[in-house]
């Protein structure tokens, strides 16, 4: 806060202005710039003011009493206003630009357009920072129409203003909603990812009862084998047993076979002479009852038949 006091020589008059200055953290340069030559001129505008109320060139007592106790106040007052003015509306365009620079740095993906700190800094510039030339007089008519102008500037710059607040909202709205949508994603992500945990775990468990499984029917394949190789055993060994005694039997088979050859061969061998002895004694027989008279046979035939 910067006050100023101007007091008539003669002691009459005496008026306080109470100039702000921007509380905003970081100062532009243009905002400075603009602020120094504002101060300048007001101071200036006071001091020729004071200045012409004290000579009164010209002007009645009436005038210069209208002019000294209405005119010059209510211009001053005027001109305080503007100034304060300014310097809100100044802070509360620095407060955008940060509110903005935070929401630019925070969301890098959102997906409306914004406008860089450079940008807004040029365009305030060339909206804002209106520099006179440096001169030693101004007439009230320039400063009446200089005031007219920054009114201007000054509903330009709040439109301005209201425009970017509304694409603050707007950005700061889209945010919230991408966030949400960002804490559904991470919830369905947790979701997941709990689902695929027990699915992992499902699947171990599945692995593990299907070796223990493959472990079983390896065991019970190996004791299917082994319970067929035994009964392959004992059924070898049955059939060496039975072929053991089929070959005993045909052994002593043969060996009853070959003994009644020999014996056949024996009792032939022994029955020929017997034969012949047997005929020989019957044609004795025939010869002795005199049975035949007819045919004799021959001794030495009778013995070969």
């Amino acid at each position: 806060m910067k006050r100023w006091k101007t007091v008539d020589e003669s002691g009459g008059l005496s008026i306080q202005m109470d100039l702000r200055r921007p509380s905003c953290c970081s100062k532009p340069a243009w905002l400075m710039t603009t602020l120094s030559d504002m101060e300048q001129k007001i101071r200036m505008l006071v001091h020729r003011s004071s200045n012409e109320n004290d000579e009164g060139k010209g002007d009645t007592f009436g005038e210069r009493a209208e002019c000294y106790y209405q005119e010059r106040p209510q211009l001053l007052s005027l001109l305080l206003d503007l100034y304060n003015a300014y310097i809100s509306l100044a802070e509360r365009y620095c407060q955008s630009l940060h509110k903005h620079h935070n929401y630019q740095s925070h969301s890098s993906s959102d997906n409306t357009t914004t406008v860089s700190s450079e940008d807004f800094q040029s365009d305030a510039e060339s909206s804002l920072s209106y520099q006179l030339p440096s001169t030693t007089a101004i007439s009230h008519d320039e400063m009446i129409s200089e005031l007219v102008i920054k009114n201007v500037q000054y509903d330009l710059i709040v439109d301005e203003l209201l425009v970017m607040e509304k694409q603050v909202n707007d950005s700061s709205r889209k945010i919230e909603l991408q966030r949400s949508l960002l804490e559904v994603l991470e919830s369905e992500r947790l979701i997941l990812l709990n689902e695929n945990a027990g699915l992992r775990y499902k699947v171990c468990v599945l692995i593990d009862e299907n070796k223990r499984l493959a472990l079983d029917s390896m065991y019970v394949l190996k004791m299917r084998e082994d319970h067929r190789v035994c009964m392959l055993s004992r059924k070898i060994e049955d059939l060496q047993g039975k072929i053991y005694s089929l070959e005993k039997r045909n052994r002593d088979y043969y060996q009853q076979l070959m003994h009644k050859q020999d014996n056949k061969q024996e009792d032939k061998e022994i029955n020929i002479p017997r034969k012949g002895v047997r005929i020989s004694r019957f044609w004795d027989k025939l010869k002795n009852s005199q049975l035949l008279f007819l045919c004799k046979p021959h001794p030495s035939r009778s013995v070969v038949n």
